[in-house]
């Protein structure tokens, strides 16, 4: 019986690209984007002064004259250690190794690092992912991401702790980019833009998790526990039961692995089993489509332009989501305030998804980053900080918490936007290049808490400038909703309305002609 040619895109089409398989893949997603929430936001929330209690008249004293706040602060700085204890059955970061006064800054050294070691591992990640498989890689984090909380548990210095934060951030980035991409590779595009809203929106659930740990949990080693077992369980069951990606085994020239990996996925999708094929490239299929490199990409002037307005973007969103989270302790009680901001991402990142599938990509990032930009705005009135809703929580920290969640909310849908404007040989690169561009906005936006000791305006109208800047560079992007993924550079002239007498012929070669 003769063979059928097909690609692996058809293979998996046959297979099923939104099955119990998808469904099994989002779960894992889902489980992973909590546990990088909890684990980001972890080190902030342990990191919160608890109260003190006096023990001397001259303590009692200084609380009296001052606010609680002040006083504390106040206490903690001048009176001797004799005169003031924390409260007793709350030990945390904070009161293990004396986070105030002078060692204030280790609060915001830890976090920069913990996105120092994300920006750092991108690229590392990505070389693993193509030399050792998605399985693989992925399987080996999660499980690495239990040793490392485990050990961490134990940390009895500084620097120990800063260690373990570096490899967590790390590891974040490892899992983010691992389970992304291959999820990418077995979804269809509907579900797979979906799932990147919703994943960002259990990012915000677990940095509310993380808040609400901290402030139950007497010791702060406690809080380490739910994320090792999540952990383990989630590298068992990938390890276990999700196949390798198609993709990356035909690529290193398995093919027969490939088609068994496609049978397994067929197998938990309760479809048939693909018989007598042989797996073959789109450019075998139509040899006339020349694929784009990466050294292309940034001679092509619209791709370039492109790019290049994505990743400012990209910056803008992850300064403005992560800054204004690290602002919390600054609108009241600090883990009501990340409970609150986590509650917000998930209704405005489900309306993303209709609204970004129904009235496209461009329109739904320029109106919530709109969005966003008129929120910062009515944070700088002053009657916001006047009007409480409950205890000291005011209408600044909803403003604040609506700002954050819509530029999550494009932060999220930034993903899959990438994704279906570069090529296909390309798409992977692009998205690195633009995350990495992204932590750059994340590694800084932990000076925000000392900025703000300074000037609480200094940020805001920062972020405002980035806002309104992003909204303009957005028209620089062509609308993708319900356009197939571009694989070529003609794909990719068709999608962005460009001629061939429009692109830099003249610096390409002849190849590049389709």
């Amino acid at each position: 019986m003769p063979y059928s040619r097909k690609t692996v895109i058809q293979s998996l089409e046959e297979v099923g690209t939104l099955g119990k398989f998808q469904i099994l893949l989002s779960i894992i997603w889902i489980t992973s984007s909590t546990l990088s929430g909890y684990i980001t936001f972890q080190f902030q929330s342990l990191s919160v002064a608890p109260p003190i209690h006096c023990r001397t008249t001259e303590c009692l004293s200084v609380k009296q004259k001052l606010d609680s706040d002040e006083a504390d602060q106040e206490i903690m700085c001048t009176l001797d250690r004799n005169d003031w204890q924390f409260q007793r059955g709350k030990e945390n970061l904070y009161t293990e190794f004396s986070l105030y006064c002078d060692r204030m800054y280790i609060i915001s050294a830890g976090t920069t690092i913990y996105f120092l070691g994300f920006l750092l591992a991108v690229s590392p990640i990505s070389s693993f992912l193509d030399t050792f498989g998605r399985k693989m890689t992925t399987s080996f984090i999660l499980l690495l991401y239990t040793v490392i909380l485990f050990l961490h548990m134990y940390s009895s210095s500084i620097f120990q702790l800063m260690i373990g934060r570096f490899i967590l951030g790390a590891l974040h980035g490892g899992i983010s980019i691992s389970i992304h991409v291959i999820f990418f590779e077995v979804s269809s595009s509907s579900f797979a833009t979906f799932m990147a809203l919703m994943s960002g929106a259990a990012f915000s659930f677990g940095g509310g998790l993380a808040g609400l740990a901290a402030m139950q949990s007497s010791t702060w080693q406690t809080t380490m526990i739910p994320p090792m077992v999540a952990c383990t369980l989630l590298g068992l069951v990938f390890h276990n039961i999700v196949p390798e990606s198609p993709y990356w085994l035909f690529a290193q020239g398995c093919e027969n692995e490939a088609i068994a990996s496609l049978n397994k996925i067929a197998s938990l999708n309760n479809s048939p089993y693909l018989d007598n094929i042989k797996l073959v490239t789109a450019t075998e299929l139509e040899p006339t489509h020349k694929e784009v490199t990466f050294i292309m990409l940034w001679k092509v002037k619209f791709l370039r332009t492109s790019l290049i307005s994505l990743s400012f973007v990209w910056f803008t969103v992850a300064f403005c989501y992560y800054g204004l989270e690290f602002n919390a302790g600054t609108l009241g009680n600090e883990y009501v305030v990340m409970m609150i901001m986590g509650g917000f991402d998930t209704p405005f990142k489900i309306y993303m998804y209709l609204f970004a599938n129904k009235r496209g990509r461009q329109l739904a990032s320029q109106c919530y980053l709109g969005g966003a930009l008129i929120c910062m705005i009515c944070t700088g009135f002053p009657i916001a900080q006047t009007i409480f809703i409950v205890g000291n929580i005011n209408i600044k920290t909803l403003f604040v918490a609506c700002g954050r969640a819509l530029a999550g909310a494009v932060f999220a849908l930034l993903y899959v936007y990438t994704a279906e404007i570069l090529p296909t040989l390309v798409r992977s690169v692009g998205i690195s290049v633009c995350s990495t561009v992204a932590r750059v906005g994340s590694l800084i936006s932990p000076l925000v808490i000392l900025v703000n000791e300074i000037n609480p305006l200094i940020i805001y109208i920062s972020i405002i400038i980035c806002l309104i800047m992003s909204m303009r560079l957005l028209r620089n992007i062509p609308e993708t909703v319900g356009k197939p993924l571009p694989s070529t550079l003609q794909d990719c002239r068709k999608l962005f309305g460009v001629s061939k007498s429009h692109i830099d012929a003249k610096n390409l070669t002849n190849n590049l002609e389709v």
